[in-house]
Formats: structure tokens, sequence, C-alpha cells
């Protein structure tokens, strides 16, 4: 595992044997709005040097806070979408089913569903390791080939 940010606020972190990014929040609150935008830039820019398409990202969100301040929630909005933006599956990890509410609830407004939430940090990495390994399988298929399976595509649930 190679660390690629660490301050006191976010660690990231990629797991290169399992083709995994991860970003876990520390407990510590941030000091105001700006401070999040100004330490998720700098992740976006670790984000960018890595080849998002063939990662997956855990989000690791159970450590701080809950944070549904109205101006926290209008500056983040701008940084929100690139922890999930080009890589090809991502996982957010809550606490409680509250913050599973809010995460939802920010994800619909931005209407993304490209997110799992989840409660648990293994079932979050399987789903995650389960994604990366549908995509190599069809990148593997033949051109033009289909899938084998007979039974229909399932959009997993929101929280598990």
């Amino acid at each position: 595992m190679s660390v690629l940010l660490q301050n006191e606020y976010l660690t990231v972190t990629l797991e290169l044997e399992r083709s995994v990014v991860r970003s876990t929040r520390s407990e510590v609150p941030y000091a105001s709005p700006d401070e999040f935008i100004r330490v998720h830039t700098e992740a976006l820019q670790i984000y960018e040097s890595l080849e998002r398409a063939s990662l997956g990202h855990l989000v690791d969100i159970r450590r701080p806070a809950m944070n549904n301040d109205p101006a926290f929630e209008a500056a983040t909005m701008r940084t929100r979408s690139m922890i999930c933006q080009e890589f090809a599956a991502v996982a957010v990890v809550v606490r409680t089913a509250v913050g599973a509410l809010q995460v939802n609830r920010l994800l619909r407004e931005e209407n993304n569903d490209n997110v799992v939430v989840f409660h648990d940090d293994d079932v979050a990495m399987g789903y995650l390791l389960q994604e990366l390994g549908k995509r190599v399988r069809r990148s593997s298929a033949p051109p033009g080939g289909r899938s084998r399976s007979s039974r229909p595509s399932v959009r997993p649930a929101r929280v598990r």
C-alpha cells in the first residue's frame, strides 16, 4: 500500500494489488468550507495522476462528525463530484443510517448514481472488487461478444 496524500484531514492510499484507491477522512473537523476545498483540491491532483478508469475508490467517512450546515454543503458541492469522477467504481462507507441518508441526498442532488453507500468496509471492498472484476471480464471478452449469463443486470441497493 502506497500513501499518496496524508494530512490532518485526509489520507489517500493506493492498494495496487487490489486496484483500489482509499480516501479516509479523519475525525478532525475542517476549519472552514475553504479549508475543505483546499484539501480536496490537493486530493484531486493526486486522483488526476492516476489511471482512474481502472481503479475502484473507497471513500471512508465514518470518523468525522456529520456536517449539514448549508454554507458548508454549498462550498463542498464544487468538490464532491471529483471524489467519484472517472473511477471505475466508487463505494462510500458511513457509520450511521443518518450518514447514509445525508450522502444519498447529496448524490441525488448531483444526479450521481455511480456511487454506492455502505456501512461495512469489508462489504464495500467486496463490491469494488466485484465491479472491477466485471470490467476485466468485459474487456477480455471477444468484440461483440455477449454475456453468458441469462440473468438480467441488477443495480445494487443504495446502502449495504
